[in-house]
């Protein structure tokens, strides 16, 4: 979106949040982030810049919110319970600055093919989903397992940009 900004390395501890509702727990997640980012800030000349923060998790079949997979079996598990299935993928994204905050969540339904063993497991050993929420990005080789998405593709991707736009329009930040 042509902005300046820079990163903020917070501190918040996302396995701090065991809310099993995925709207809410990405939310509680987002918001921990800001007011944690917010709170390095306020010390430096950079303490009245708008805060962006954002968090994208998953929430599987077989209703569980996942975030990046733990090791390979983890991803091969995930990528099995995908197979031939839908899930859901929520991102929330929140701006804050020193008088007020706006934050929206995005939802997006994405469904895989029947995948293979073979193509599990020559998915995971790619490490094209180390770091990802859910094993997989769908910018990469995994699209090609993707057969739909109903939703912005942008949040699949880790930020809903359209949803980030109309929270920078609305906080008159553009």
């Amino acid at each position: 979106m042509g902005i300046n900004h820079k990163v903020i390395d917070q501190k918040f501890d996302e396995d701090s949040v065991i809310e099993t509702d995925p709207v809410l727990c990405s939310k509680l997640i987002v918001e921990g982030k800001n007011k944690s980012a917010r709170a390095l800030l306020s010390t430096t000349k950079d303490k009245s810049y708008p805060v962006l923060t954002a968090d994208t998790l998953v929430f599987t079949p077989s209703r569980k919110i996942v975030g990046k997979p733990k090791n390979y079996e983890h991803s091969r598990e995930l990528l099995r319970e995908f197979s031939g299935a839908t899930h859901s993928v929520f991102s929330t994204v929140m701006i804050s600055t020193t008088e007020q905050s706006l934050l929206k969540t995005c939802e997006t339904k994405v469904s895989f093919k029947n995948m293979t063993k073979e193509e599990i497991e020559e998915y995971v050993l790619s490490e094209e989903g180390v770091g990802k929420a859910g094993a997989y990005g769908i910018h990469g080789p995994a699209g090609k397992y993707v057969t739909n998405i109903e939703g912005s593709y942008t949040n699949v991707v880790g930020l809903p940009v359209h949803e980030t736009y109309e929270i920078l329009k609305e906080l008159n930040l553009l």
